[in-house]
């Protein structure tokens, strides 16, 4: 089957994520990797586990050795008590927690490869070169429910608040194909479509 897709944002798209039921078949972004520039994004997300108890504290730090932070922007930092603060031209720290949702820093770098990125939560400690970090998401896994960090690389403007694209999706042979997108916006906020079911008619 081809699905047709077009999203028209009041902000930046950062991504756009064709799905089948739990597995991503395809991210859309309006951008390549040519046109990525000194902005990197750490994000942080998941949960425990489903149901009560499921909140995951992140609070930490990042630190950009041998680079400097020109700029930060915090994403989903709703909670007037725990804020994202920096710390001299080459440190971030925050209070923040995750119930499934996720949250993070935006950060405008005066080098774009230079140094690495040191990241301290209670449940990623790591250390990443700057050059490495691209296009596609470097992922830290943290167990519990989806509890990952991700790092990757966005142009330093973009520019990009609609796309359009269509794609070819396979129809399983038997039982439901459930498809649908996930819109990621660069503010945080998140749209998802409802599924389309399709099956093949015997």
């Amino acid at each position: 089957m081809t699905i047709a897709v077009r999203v028209d944002a009041a902000v930046p798209i950062e991504r756009i994520d064709l799905r089948c039921g739990p597995r991503t078949l395809e991210t859309i972004r309006p951008y390549g990797a040519a046109d990525l520039g000194a902005r990197v994004r750490v994000i942080w997300e998941g949960a425990e586990y489903r149901g009560r108890g499921r909140m995951t504290t992140w609070d930490g730090s990042l630190d950009v050795v041998g680079n400097e932070i020109v700029r930060f922007e915090p994403i989903n930092f709703w909670h007037l008590d725990k804020r994202l603060e920096r710390s001299g031209g080459h440190r971030l720290q925050w209070e923040s927690v995750t119930t499934g949702n996720f949250a993070g820093a935006d950060l405008l770098l005066a080098s774009p490869a230079a140094g690495e990125l040191r990241i301290d939560t209670p449940h990623v400690q790591t250390t990443l070169a700057l050059a490495e970090v691209g296009l596609d998401d470097t992922v830290f896994e943290a167990g519990g429910l989806a509890r990952q960090v991700r790092v990757f690389r966005l142009p330093d403007v973009n520019p990009h608040r609609s796309i359009a694209f269509e794609r070819e999706v396979d129809v399983a042979a038997t039982g439901d194909t459930p498809i649908y997108v996930r819109v990621t916006l660069e503010n945080g906020h998140q749209a998802w479509s409802s599924p389309i079911y399709l099956f093949r008619h015997r």
